[in-house]
């Protein structure tokens, strides 16, 4: 290439480096004015956006369960009235308050008449264990086995019932022995034949009647509180 046209060339390529460092400086500049007025608001105007809506959220969480957890103690109060509510004791049971029922089955669908003379009925001792004693004022093993039956009566009666029948005898001396003999647990007559009905073989006979009114034992002869003890242990799991 001859020396005037390289001269030219090199010239125009000056000139388009200028232009284009010129505009550069052009942009550079005016990107920084954009910045500097305000460019970069949006952006912050948004962090603090997202900042405000976490503040929020984090606001309605704690909310939440503070909701949740007010209503919680009187869940656990009403639970607890609940749990507290004693179960009726079997010691506490007034046969006479009840009528016989037919409907029912078992033993709890007889009756028998208290030493007051009052009618009574067995289906008051549905759901509670209960020991049924036959004795009779002439006899001497129901006589001897009566304050065994009063001692277990004394440490078990919450949980046991305890019911004491005077079969083949005159009210005045059932009545009578009862009273030597320091009994407490509730007593009657047998007028009819519950004697038979409960699988009795001689005197005194004891019986043993789970929750339902099933006899499970039907024992004739002398207990002592250890043989009661044991039975009711083996048939009401004491």
């Amino acid at each position: 290439m001859e020396a005037p046209a390289r001269a030219r060339w090199r010239a125009q390529l000056g000139g388009w480096r200028g232009w284009l460092f010129a505009l550069l400086g052009a942009y550079v500049v005016g990107a920084a004015v954009f910045l500097i007025a305000g460019g970069a608001r949006p952006a912050m105007t948004s962090l603090v956006a997202m900042e405000e809506e976490v503040e929020a959220g984090e606001t309605d969480v704690v909310q939440g369960p503070a909701t949740t957890a007010s209503a919680t103690p009187t869940v656990v109060a009403a639970a607890a009235e609940s749990e507290s509510e004693p179960a009726p004791a079997c010691g506490d049971v007034r046969p006479v308050e009840h009528d016989v029922d037919p409907g029912l089955t078992g033993v709890h669908a007889l009756g028998f008449v208290t030493l007051d003379e009052e009618p009574a009925a067995f289906s008051g001792y549905a759901g509670c264990p209960l020991i049924v004693n036959f004795f009779a004022s002439w006899c001497v093993p129901c006589v001897t086995e009566m304050p065994d039956f009063e001692r277990f009566w004394n440490d078990h009666g919450t949980t046991v019932a305890v019911l004491g029948l005077a079969a083949n005898d005159r009210l005045e001396d059932a009545i009578e022995t009862v009273a030597e003999r320091g009994v407490t647990y509730p007593t009657g007559l047998d007028e009819g034949e519950l004697f038979i009905d409960f699988g009795g073989l001689g005197m005194p006979t004891t019986v043993f009647v789970s929750p339902e009114g099933e006899i499970l034992e039907t024992h004739s002869g002398l207990l002592t509180l250890d043989d009661i003890t044991t039975r009711a242990e083996e048939h009401f799991g004491l």
